[in-house]
């Protein structure tokens, strides 16, 4: 069985009263077992917490394919899509960027 922590999320307070959660993850041998969700509910949770006007934040294609369905099941919808590449040791990588909001 695993100890210690199962990941982690950062939450960023704006000056607009929004909460942006910053960073959000899992480790590696947590993944696959439904927490995901149930830490993403506590972010936000924690983000109406503080009295925010709007809680957000990012993704991409480089997450974890489970990342964005469990955003929209908790609430969040897209709100801007981007493309862009970006150079990871040495090999050029096209990702996709959502904005959920």
């Amino acid at each position: 069985m695993d100890e210690g922590s199962a990941g982690f999320f950062e939450l960023s307070r704006h000056a607009d009263s929004a909460v942006e959660i910053a960073y959000f993850g899992l480790i590696e041998s947590f993944i696959g077992r439904g927490l995901g969700g149930l830490m993403l509910t506590r972010a936000v949770e924690e983000a109406w917490g503080f009295g925010a006007s709007r809680v957000w934040l990012h993704t991409c294609t480089l997450d974890s394919p489970n990342a964005l369905p469990v955003y929209k099941t908790r609430g969040f919808r897209e709100f801007k899509a981007e493309r862009f590449e970006v150079e990871l040791d040495g090999q050029r990588v096209v990702s996709e960027r959502a904005l959920p909001g």
